[in-house]
């Protein structure tokens, strides 16, 4: 009677020996995807070890999408293996790796929400219906927009579980409270909520002007009045920022990251003869903070797509005059050589700035809604919002899609406003129409 044919990725008899230094070494026979016999074999310091590797080397051999996977795991071990995976993905088809910023805060979520609720559960046992009402309970208890990233987080864990062989890509029957359905990723039969609606934000010169008053002349005498002695707030550094973020409609962590070859100023004669110098800044770099590595400054904004170069309004174009008058190279302390540095000559963390924001909106919450500005909406993000609004409104959608990066003016209309490598001249002259006094 002839012996049953062995099925794709299932290993014949597996022997083992043990070598001079003690590693036991599994062999086998497999058949892979074409028919022809393959004969891996594994190591590891104990037979069960030497076995697990020869089962992965048989599925290397058979190729992937026909490995036999077994195994049935917990949310818990999925999160983690995914996540070793997200770090160091070694598939040479993908071409652009995740940032490990972003696998961060992947892990962060994984930590915080994912783990804690449905850690122990088997990822076989996780239905649509049990992943929505989880979700419904963040929602509830967190907020929507955390409900989205646990979505998110998880719906890439169980992809990548059907794709090595963990979870049925071609679905699995599940038994609900609805009776017997087949899924293929629960997690995405889940609803996503939806995102509150986006609140848009302008700005005019007058109440620019204001905000920067309080920061210069008023915050000083009042810190100084109430704390004698002690540190005090960097007034100066926010005001700068402030004018920056305004002039070039960079996001929060980017203008801390232009350096000084960054900026370039140019002689522009005018209609009536005379000169004027203009300041043009190369948006190319963001100052992020990961795990590994702390503070860094990365050779890219948010997307490589968005570098650019960006002519800049009269008032920004001051504060970067005097930031690189003032700059000191410094090779040891600030290597990347950025304009925005702290009193010991590093790179400052955008944290820091931002925290400069918060302890300014709560200080100054009375005077800001005197004028028309809701404290909670002024952040640097919604000063983003400020430009693309002066600049959409004064000369057109288009432009403030070059201007802010966007791909797509849909982008802008929807986020922003109600790649060329340089931007378009009108942008930075409907600033300076806009702003125009601010730095008086």
């Amino acid at each position: 009677m002839a012996r049953p044919k062995r099925a794709l990725g299932e290993l014949g008899k597996v022997t083992y020996t043990v070598e001079g230094s003690g590693l036991v070494v599994a062999r086998g026979r497999v058949h892979d995807g074409n028919g022809r016999e393959r004969r891996p074999s594994g190591s590891g310091a104990t037979e069960a070890e030497a076995l697990a590797a020869l089962q992965e080397a048989a599925d290397v051999a058979v190729g992937r999408v026909l490995a036999r996977r077994t195994q049935l795991m917990t949310v818990a071990e999925l999160a983690t293996a995914w996540l070793k995976t997200a770090y160091h993905d070694d598939d040479p088809r993908v071409l652009r790796q995740r940032r490990e910023q972003t696998v961060d805060g992947y892990a962060s979520v994984v930590r915080a929400h994912v783990t804690p609720r449905a850690g122990a559960i088997r990822i076989a046992d996780i239905t649509a219906d049990r992943a929505d009402g989880l979700l419904m309970d963040i929602a509830r208890e967190k907020s929507v927009t955390t409900a989205n990233k646990v979505r998110n987080v998880m719906s890439l864990m169980f992809d990548w579980a059907i794709q090595q062989g963990h979870f049925s890509a071609a679905g699995s029957i599940q038994q609900t409270r609805y009776g017997a359905v087949v899924v293929a990723n629960p997690i995405r039969a889940t609803r996503r909520a939806d995102e509150p609606n986006t609140v848009y934000f302008e700005l005019d010169a007058v109440q620019v002007k204001y905000i920067l008053h309080l920061i210069r002349d008023v915050w000083p005498e009042r810190h100084r009045a109430r704390y004698p002695v002690g540190r005090r707030p960097n007034y100066k550094l926010l005001a700068d920022y402030i004018l920056i973020t305004l002039g070039t409609s960079e996001r929060t962590a980017e203008p801390i990251a232009i350096r000084f070859q960054d900026v370039r100023f140019e002689a522009v004669e005018q209609p009536d003869g005379s000169l004027t110098m203009e300041a043009l800044v190369w948006v190319g770099g963001t100052m992020v903070r990961t795990k590994s590595r702390g503070l860094f400054r990365q050779d890219s904004p948010k997307a490589e797509r968005q570098k650019r170069w960006d002519r800049v309004p009269k008032f920004a174009a001051k504060v970067l005059s005097e930031l690189v008058a003032s700059h000191v190279p410094n090779p040891e302390r600030n290597p990347d050589d950025v304009l925005f540095i702290t009193e010991r000559g590093r790179p400052r963390d955008p944290s820091a700035v931002g925290e400069l924001l918060r302890m300014f909106r709560r200080e100054f919450k009375p005077e800001l809604l005197a004028i028309g500005v809701d404290a909670e909406h002024l952040t640097f993000r919604s000063l983003r919002k400020a430009v693309a609004a002066a600049v959409s409104n004064t000369a057109g959608v288009e432009v403030a899609r070059d201007l802010l990066g966007h791909s797509d003016a849909a982008i802008t209309e929807g986020h922003y406003a109600k790649r060329p490598d340089l931007i378009v001249e009108i942008a930075a002259d409907a600033l300076d129409e806009v702003f125009a006094g601010i730095d008086a």
